[in-house]
């Protein structure tokens, strides 16, 4: 299974509520779940935050939401301890399905950028070249 993993908190301290600003009529952390959403592979979609707005946003495009641990809704949270707790979720949840993740996308909530084109040309070449794991 290949499963996304949007990280975003709030208590941005370089540009306040980055993650939920809005640009073109949208939150900025909509983008990235879009993306995912259209992607050609992508099967399920996760979010970790701390955000009410981001929650919001995640409950719109009805993708499952992780509550992340005080801990790590922090400034000096570090983002791979965040993905850490992501990965762990994720890989427990899919065992209860019975699935086990073949590719994991990471998304990063102020990553208006990215496109299904993007994802979708990452995830190809992962595929074709086994040799390479990121």
């Amino acid at each position: 299974m290949i499963v996304a993993l949007m990280i975003g908190r709030s208590g941005s301290r370089g540009l306040r509520g980055k993650n939920t600003l809005r640009v073109l009529g949208k939150p900025l952390c909509e983008y990235p779940l879009l993306a995912a959403k259209k992607s050609k592979y992508v099967d399920k979609i996760f979010v970790s935050t701390d955000c009410p707005i981001i929650s919001r946003v995640a409950k719109k495009h009805r993708v499952t939401k992780i509550v992340r641990p005080k801990k790590l809704c922090t400034a000096k949270a570090l983002g791979e301890d965040v993905f850490k707790h992501g990965f762990d979720f994720i890989k427990r949840t899919l065992k209860l399905e019975n699935k086990k993740i073949e590719l994991l996308v990471l998304l990063m909530a102020n990553a208006a950028t990215i496109t299904p084109k993007m994802i979708d040309s990452g995830i190809k070449f992962l595929k074709k070249n086994k040799k390479f794991d990121s």
